[in-house]
């Protein structure tokens, strides 16, 4: 009797052990299931480039892969033509980045220009002349020399910026942007009757028309300009966090001389300035407009732009 008692036990014990061994292999991969997987897609221009991840080859392109989270290195090649990206991904994102080889293949002789992109917080979505180009901080080396527009978005906020690059040159760029902490940067909006750009550096920062730019907290030695009209300023400017501050173009004045054949009364932007020939009338640097009147000849109407640094003349002949 006792010997069939321990045989029971024993088969006992050993079928709970099987139940346990089980039910642990099923738990332990359900447990490990919890973490999401990341979604990548690569497109590239012409497709079927090699893709390499972490150095890895993969696949050719264009093709979707499941990742795990975290920061990896995508590389493409076709031909000599290559370009990378590092890139990080969250638990569950979806992310496509796109590759133009085309592009790189065409300057491939050149020598390309890299740029640096970081934000204040990390993470944002970094754009290059409405391109994706990935997840901040993130090195591009396969910029073609000249201006880019960047474009820099987070949950929080986004900033704009234009960037000239040299011809294998190395530069870096820093966007700050707002926290749900507390905000780290302000914003600038500009006033003016004709467009402006508005350069800190050799960086176009901000433009008129824009309803507001982020920029970093603190004083800031800008130049505001407008080549066409020969215009040029210097101002300084202090960005305070959270808020918006106005910089205000007032245009200064240049000569203008005006004249009519025979003669005419002259009216600049609908107010009448007197009869031809008029000289040295002060106007503001900008577009105008010019109407010329004679009782007998009728109207004649031309638009002009005043120029800061150049003679301004307008003349008309109200016999032709």
């Amino acid at each position: 009797m006792v010997g069939r008692t321990s045989v029971i036990g024993t088969v006992f014990i050993v079928s709970w052990v099987g139940v346990f061994a089980a039910v642990r292999a099923w738990f332990v991969p359900v447990r490990a299931a919890t973490v999401s997987a990341a979604m990548l897609t690569v497109e590239t221009v012409p497709p079927g480039a090699d893709l390499l991840i972490d150095q890895q080859l993969q696949t050719t392109t264009p093709v979707t892969l499941a990742l795990t989270p975290g920061v990896h290195d995508v590389v493409v090649r076709s031909g000599r033509a290559e370009q990378s990206a590092r890139i990080s991904l969250n638990g569950g994102a979806a992310l496509t980045q796109y590759f133009d080889l085309s592009a790189a293949a065409r300057h491939n002789a050149r020598a390309s220009s890299r740029l640096s992109i970081i934000t204040d917080p990390a993470g944002a979505s970094v754009v290059v002349d409405d391109r994706p180009r990935g997840i901040s901080p993130l090195v591009i080396d396969d910029l073609v020399p000249g201006t880019h527009d960047v474009a820099v978005t987070s949950k929080s906020g986004s900033a704009h910026r234009t960037i000239s690059v040299d011809n294998g040159s190395v530069k870096e760029v820093m966007f700050s942007l707002p926290s749900a902490a507390a905000p780290v940067g302000g914003w600038l909006t500009v006033t003016s009757p004709f467009p402006v750009e508005v350069v800190e550096g050799d960086d176009v920062v901000a433009t008129s028309g824009a309803a507001k730019t982020m920029m970093a907290v603190g004083g800031h030695d800008v130049v505001v300009r407008n080549d066409a009209f020969g215009y040029e300023a210097r101002k300084k400017i202090n960005v305070v966090a959270g808020r918006v501050s106005t910089l205000e173009v007032v245009p200064p004045k240049a000569p203008l001389n005006v004249n009519a054949n025979p003669w005419a009364d002259v009216l600049i932007d609908g107010v009448s300035v007197g009869q031809t020939p008029l000289g040295n009338l002060m106007i503001a640097v900008g577009p105008h407009q010019v109407m010329f009147r004679h009782p007998q000849l009728g109207e004649r109407q031309q638009n002009i732009v005043i120029s800061a640094n150049s003679v301004n003349r307008v003349t008309v002949d109200l016999t032709k």
